[in-house]
């Protein structure tokens, strides 16, 4: 056999092994462990965090990507560690909100110019006479800074979050001296770009671990697709763990539920993606497995979310909210560590993914939902997080 024959037939094998693991995946795909649903829901709000951490925006559509909704999270902050003797940087510390709550002193607004999209950042703790102009007036508690910015003259760095690790781009020293001012320690300003990071654990339809538990059979034959054969593991930008995350208004109205009479919970403190109401019950979406959107866009479910102490904090003043606001976190461990494999804290809302077949289509606020598969059991958090990860974050 010739060496073009060998190739036909290591082609045709791969072909025939693709196909008849699809084949068997079709056949057996999660027949025990899901159920069908049909339920309606209503798409109440939508929001997205070009920088993490920072105030959200309230958009009428999402545009979906690679790594969820477009610009959702694509800058995040640093703190920065230098060598006490060299001034080198030796670390860069990404901040979140659960740990620097007066992150919400600064929103961010999306504007267009002569020089394209940029995003305004306004400082809206008490320096700030007017922290409602959130439009760029050019005062001195405002910055901006592109949407997109041009990467080839700013500094390449590695980060490395929850374990899922990425190039990014410092956005430099003015950005840098302006958050810095306001935080009282060393803070840059990063950039993905055009990096990802691989989303871990079995929370995603297409990673490793997932494919394992779906089909322990076959997984292991996977290993010997050809790269256009295999399925793709799903990505992330400065998420957390997921690319988006969904939280029902039925859930966040149990947890007002628990607060002093006459509180409400403010539902964005979950920081959500996607608000939906007509959920048959509160938490009913620790179960859920698939939505379907209108123009037949599909959305898999993995895990849920586990909430840190950024649930607490009091807008306005950038700390931790006095009386039951401040209690929330507390009030929610009572009784919704329901995550086996996160039992250090409560869980509220989960994450989803969407697929490559629906990379430019939108998502609409107002739109009607159908749930239309679900989960018999809760997902078990597997996310492999190092011991210096849970200790902080327990």
């Amino acid at each position: 056999m010739t060496s073009d024959q060998l190739q036909w037939a290591a082609i045709a094998a791969a072909l025939a092994l693709g196909i008849g693991l699809l084949v068997y995946d079709l056949r057996s795909k999660k027949v025990e462990t899901t159920e069908k649903a049909d339920v309606k829901l209503k798409i109440e709000e939508l929001w997205h965090y070009p920088i993490k951490g920072l105030g959200g925006i309230r958009i009428e559509s999402g545009k979906i990507g690679p790594q969820g909704f477009e610009h959702d999270r694509t800058f995040c902050l640093e703190k920065i560690h230098r060598d006490p003797e060299t001034k080198e940087i030796i670390v860069y510390e990404t901040m979140y909100s659960g740990f620097n709550l007066q992150m919400v002193l600064f929103k961010q607004k999306i504007e267009e110019g002569k020089e394209g999209k940029t995003i305004t950042i306004t400082r809206v703790g008490p320096e700030n006479a007017n922290p409602e102009r959130l439009t760029w007036t050019g005062s001195e508690h405002q910055i901006r800074i592109p949407l997109r910015p041009q990467v080839s003259d700013l500094k390449k760095i590695h980060l490395d979050l929850h374990g899922s690790a990425t190039d990014a781009h410092d956005m430099g020293e003015e950005v840098a001296d302006w958050f810095t001012k306001y935080l009282g320690f060393e803070t840059h300003l990063v950039y993905i770009g055009n990096n990802s990071r691989v989303v871990l654990g079995s929370g995603a339809p297409n990673g490793t671990m997932a494919q394992a538990k779906r089909s322990p059979y076959t997984a292991p034959l996977r290993r010997l697709l050809p790269t256009p054969l295999a399925p793709q593991p799903e990505t992330i930008t400065f998420q957390d763990i997921g690319q988006y995350l969904v939280v029902t208004k039925e859930s966040n109205d149990e947890v007002s539920s628990r607060l002093a009479e006459g509180l409400e919970m403010d539902i964005t403190k979950f920081r959500p993606n996607i608000i939906v109401s007509g959920s048959p019950a509160p938490y009913d979406e620790d179960y859920w497995s698939q939505v379907v959107f209108p123009g037949d866009i599909k959305m898999e479910f993995g895990g849920t979310c586990w909430r840190c102490q950024a649930i607490t904090v009091d807008y306005k003043t950038g700390k931790k909210a006095e009386g039951d606001e401040g209690m929330v976190w507390k009030k929610l461990a009572a009784d919704r560590r329901v995550d086996k494999g996160w039992k250090y804290g409560p869980v509220f809302g989960k994450y989803s993914y969407t697929a490559k077949k629906d990379y430019g289509k939108k998502i609409r606020a107002g739109d009607e939902v159908r749930l239309t598969r679900r989960v018999k059991e809760r997902p078990v958090f597997d996310w492999p997080l190092s011991k210096a990860v849970i200790q902080a974050f327990s």
